[in-house]
């Protein structure tokens, strides 16, 4: 009987002797001749193998101890390590052992059994919009992410996540309000639902929960339907139409929720958040079934508004001061931020050299102490503060210092207009009135200086040394002449009182010259030049916007 094993033919029968060490080969009707058998590839790999593992065993060299200062060895410590991690993590829970720091306030030793994700379907559909382990980054410090495990399970009990920034799966809204307790957030969000702001609740909501029952700076977090992504890349395939889609509907939804203080000075597509299946926050999960897709969004909400214009509308709704307070404050304090920023830029200065998060509270702090030096000492501006900190630092960029364009200045003017050509009306005017109060101020400045020094006034010579047209010069010259002699000079141009001596007629030069030169002030031709203006006239204030 022929019997095949595979590796060779043999015929026992006539197989010549051999030690039990040694293989025999043989192929029937061969007989006498020299060739054995045949061998495939695979059998020799098995002979090989087996020839050098009894080599080993004869050297005793399997008995030797491997290195433990090895990689090999490193890796399998690490990985047994993360075994029994993962392991004790499932059995007994999360368990912080002692009282520590952690994402900005001291907390208080707990434990907290079982995963989050068990039996919510909105957490597992969360989980899978976080990369794997290895990738994930997280931390307890929302400016400083990073890997912190290779094990997507030990990963998701950080306090702060990143989600997928290729494929974007969830719109994360950033809210500053404080709420007395979690169910009041939910009856703030439901009107805003029934009013139709929004189309649906979020699906989850993640925030700080105090002791004293507060509800603090929550997340609002809306999913996407599964397979829905958008995806984010530098790839020419990339559609950049959806993209811009996925920021209009992060900045409408945004908008709908300025008044439970939703914050548009965050970036959307970060995706940064704190993690809601970590066991430091209070997670809810208020909508289970209602899954708009993005253009279901876009139908409700409005995806025209721009980052600028909302953070100057979330500074005047958290400030109180009113569209128009407000913007003016903020356009006063952006300037004085982006003047910081160039200084801090070009020196250098220590302050550039942290995180963002770091550069806006630097830039808090100068604003506070410019704003006391501006009499602004309104605790409401503390809000405008924080917002124009926080854009000026987000949006920081060394090539765009100089240069660059204060969008939504003149929202507080146009506020409420739809049509474009009275916008634009309107912004004209305004400009308008800005450019004359300026020219007003350099044409005092020199007029006070001129009569300081004694110097013959004239239109002419006024508009030379002010640096303005004479048109300009012959408009505002009467109102030069007036405000120097009732000594109500601008308390932001600092000019001195010119006339110091109380004898000396009105109107007069110290040479006794009338401020006209040689004009005659009484002449009735040259009287009407100054009407129109009060002659008791004690204030003159400028504003600047």
């Amino acid at each position: 009987m022929i019997m095949n094993s595979g590796n060779a033919i043999v015929n026992p029968s006539h197989a010549p002797a051999t030690s039990s060490d040694e293989t025999a080969y043989w192929k029937s009707g061969l007989g006498s001749h020299t060739l054995l058998g045949f061998e495939t590839r695979y059998g020799e790999a098995q002979r090989m193998a087996a020839e050098a593992k009894a080599k080993r065993k004869t050297s005793g060299k399997c008995c030797k101890v491997a290195d433990p200062d090895s990689d090999a060895a490193r890796f399998r410590r690490e990985a047994i390590e993360l075994r029994l991690t993962v392991r004790d993590r499932l059995e007994n829970g999360f368990v912080l052992p002692f009282d520590r720091d952690i994402a900005g306030r001291w907390r208080r030793a707990f434990a907290e059994e079982g995963l989050r994700s068990e039996n919510d379907p909105i957490l597992k559909l969360f989980v899978t919009l976080v990369p794997k382990g290895g990738r994930a980054r997280a931390s307890n410090d929302k400016a400083t992410l990073d890997v912190q495990s290779r094990s997507k399970l030990l990963t998701l009990d950080y306090a702060y996540i990143e989600l997928n920034k290729e494929f974007l799966g969830a719109i994360r809204i950033d809210c500053d309000g404080v709420f007395a307790a979690p169910g009041h957030l939910l009856l703030g969000l439901e009107e805003l639902v029934r009013d139709g702001k929004i189309p649906c609740l979020p699906h989850i909501i993640v925030g700080d929960l105090l002791d004293d029952g507060t509800y603090h700076r929550p997340h609002f977090i809306f999913l996407l339907p599964p397979r829905t992504a958008v995806w984010k890349s530098n790839n020419k395939r990339c559609r950049r139409d959806i993209v811009r889609l996925f920021l209009g509907v992060s900045s409408g939804l945004t908008k709908a929720l300025l008044p439970l203080g939703a914050d548009p000075a965050a970036p959307a597509t970060t995706m940064r958040m704190k993690n809601p299946l970590s066991p430091l926050w209070h997670t809810m999960t208020p909508n289970r079934h209602d899954m708009p897709t993005l253009s279901d969004y876009a139908d409700w909400v409005d995806t025209r508004s721009s980052r600028e214009a909302l953070v100057r509308q979330a500074a005047a709704v958290q400030s109180g001061m009113g569209l128009k307070a407000s913007n003016v404050t903020f356009n006063t304090l952006r300037e004085r931020g982006t003047a910081l920023l160039i200084e801090w830029h070009f020196t250098p200065d220590t302050r550039m050299r942290g995180s963002k998060a770091a550069l806006a509270d630097h830039l808090h702090v100068a604003l506070e102490d410019y704003a006391r030096t501006m009499e602004l000492d309104d605790t409401r501006v503390s809000y405008v503060i924080a917002k124009v900190a926080d854009r000026l630092a987000m949006e920081f960029d060394p090539a765009k210092l100089q240069g660059g364009k204060n969008r939504q200045r003149l929202l507080h003017v146009v506020e409420g207009m739809t049509n474009v050509r009275d916008r634009q009306r309107a912004g004209a005017e305004f400009s308008q009135g800005v450019r004359r109060e300026r020219s007003l101020e350099k044409l005092v400045a020199a007029y006070a200086t001129m009569l300081e020094r004694s110097e013959t006034l004239s239109p002419e010579r006024l508009a030379s040394r002010a640096g303005v047209s004479r048109s300009t010069a012959y408009r505002h010259f009467s109102a030069c002449q007036q405000i120097c002699a009732n000594r109500c000079i601008d308390k932001k141009v600092g000019i001195t009182p010119c006339n110091n001596n109380p004898e000396q007629v009105q109107g007069e030069t110290a040479n006794s010259e009338s401020p006209h030169g040689s004009v005659d002030l009484e002449s009735p031709s040259k009287k009407s030049a100054v009407d129109g203006f009060p002659l008791q006239r004690k204030t003159k204030t400028a504003t600047s916007v």
